[in-house]
C-alpha cells in the first residue's frame, strides 16, 4: 500500500533528523466531545508553549494546523526550525502526545503494525467490493477512506451474472453456471488487487454459502492469505457492514498475536536484557514484540548506534564517546531499523498483553537461530 510505504519512509526520514524537532500526535477526531469547535488548536497552542518551542516555529505549526479541515482522527506533526512543517493524517486514534527534542516516531510504528495491510473481498452472487485498511489519508485521493480506515477501491469488474437460487431446474442450473464463471473472474481479479496493494491478510465477507464457494476458487497463493470468513449481507447499512468487517479484522489480529506469543514461548527469547542482547549484539532477532506502555530509559551511544543497559555508563565502552539517556521505546525503534527487525507494539488490556507483561517481561523476540 502506498500509505504504508509513506509511513515507513516518514519514520526513517524523521528519526534521522538532527533535533530539536517538535513531534505531536494531535487528536482531531470530530466524534470526540473534546474536539468540538476545534478545541484541539487550543491544546496544541498550550503544548507548544509548555514545551518551550521557539515563537516563530510555534506560529508556523499553528498556521499549518488551522488550515486543516481534518477528516482524520489524529494528526502527526513534525517540525524543526530549519525544516518545513509536515502534517500526516492518520485514520486511527492514538494517545495524544507532544515532544520538543528528539524526534518521536514510535507511535508511527504502532500504527504500522496495528494496521498492517489487510484486504476485504465483499461479495454475493452479483456484487463485488474490495476494501483495504489504510491508516493514512492524503489530499487528492480518488478513493474515499471511511470509518476505521477502510478504503474502498474502484475495482470495476466484468458485468456479473444473475443471482442464482438453489433449486435444480434448467434455468437455475444456467444461472449457477453464470455465477460460477463470475466467481472465476473475481478470483483472478482478487489476486491482482491483493498483490498490487501488498495485502498480507485477506478477509472474505458475504453470504456464507457464497464466500465458501468463492474461497475454493481462489488461487492457492491468495487462499493462503485468507484469515477470516465473515457472514455479511450486502444489503445491510454501510455502517453495519464496516463494523462487522472491523470486528472480523480485530479477531484475526488477536489470534495472530496469540500465535506469535506461542512461537516466542516455544523457540523465541524474552525479557529486556536478553532480548536487547540478541537484537543488537548478536543480530538474530527478526521480529520484536514490545508492550506499548513499556517504560524505562537507557544510555545510548550515537557513534556506535548502541544501547548501553547500565544507565550510569556515561562513556561508551566501545568507542569512549559520551552517551546520552534515551527513552526505551525510541531505542527499540532505532535498533529495529538498523538491524532489519520488525517491531510490533501491543497495547490495551487483553490476554496477549497480559502474557507479554507477566510472562515475558514486556519485551520478546523471534530469532533467526
Amino acid at each position: 500500500m502506498a500509505q504504508t510505504r509513506d509511513l515507513r519512509e516518514t519514520m526513517a526520514s524523521v528519526s534521522n533528523r538532527i533535533g530539536p524537532i517538535f513531534s505531536a500526535y494531535l487528536s482531531v477526531n470530530a466524534a470526540r466531545p473534546e474536539n468540538q469547535e476545534r478545541a484541539y488548536v487550543v491544546r496544541l497552542r498550550n503544548a507548544l508553549e509548555e514545551n518551550g518551542v521557539p515563537e516563530g516555529l510555534r506560529k508556523w505549526i499553528l498556521d499549518a494546523v488551522q488550515e486543516e479541515n481534518p477528516q482524520a482522527r489524529t494528526l502527526a506533526i513534525f517540525a524543526g526550525e530549519s525544516d518545513p512543517v509536515e502534517v500526516y493524517r492518520l485514520q486511527v486514534d492514538l494517545p495524544e502526545s507532544f515532544r520538543w527534542g528528539e524526534p518521536h516516531v514510535s507511535p508511527l510504528s504502532l500504527v504500522l503494525e496495528e494496521h498492517e495491510p489487510y484486504g476485504v473481498a465483499l461479495l454475493d452472487a452479483e456484487r463485488f467490493r474490495y476494501f483495504v485498511v489504510s491508516p493514512l489519508s492524503a489530499d487528492g485521493e480518488e478513493d474515499e477512506i471511511m470509518g476505521n480506515g477502510y478504503q474502498e477501491l474502484d475495482v470495476s469488474p466484468q458485468t456479473p451474472g444473475p443471482r442464482g437460487g438453489m433449486d435444480q431446474d434448467p434455468i437455475s442450473r444456467r444461472t449457477e453456471a453464470n455465477i460460477s464463471e463470475f466467481y472465476n473472474e473475481l478470483a483472478n481479479l482478487t489476486r491482482d488487487i491483493t498483490f498490487r496493494e501488498g495485502v498480507r491478510r485477506l478477509i472474505l465477507a458475504g453470504p456464507e454459502e457464497r464466500i465458501a464457494e468463492f474461497h475454493d476458487r481462489l488461487p492457492e497463493d491468495v487462499r493462503s492469505r485468507v484469515v477470516a470468513r465473515e457472514h455479511v449481507s450486502l444489503d445491510a447499512p454501510e455502517g453495519d457492514i464496516l463494523e462487522r468487517l472491523e470486528a472480523a479484522r480485530e479477531r484475526a489480529e488477536h489470534e495472530r498475536r496469540a500465535n506469535l506469543l506461542s512461537q516466542v514461548r516455544e523457540t523465541g527469547i524474552h525479557g529486556p536484557e536478553e532480548t536487547l542482547k540478541a537484537l543488537q549484539e548478536e543480530n538474530r532477532v527478526y521480529h520484536l514484540i514490545a508492550l506499548w506502555d513499556l517504560e524505562g530509559e537507557m544510555r545510548w551511544c550515537d557513534n556506535e548506534g548502541l544501547a548501553i543497559q547500565d544507565v550510569i555508563q556515561e562513556e561508551c565502552p566501545f568507542c569512549g564517546q559520551k552517551t546520552r539517556v534515551r527513552n526505551l521505546k525510541d531505542i527499540l525503534v532505532s535498533l529495529s531499523q538498523e538491524r532489519g527487525a520488525r517491531l510490533e507494539f501491543l497495547r490495551g488490556e487483553n490476554e496477549n498483553t497480559e502474557v507479554l507483561r507477566e510472562e515475558f517481561g514486556g519485551l520478546a523476540g523471534l530469532t533467526r537461530f
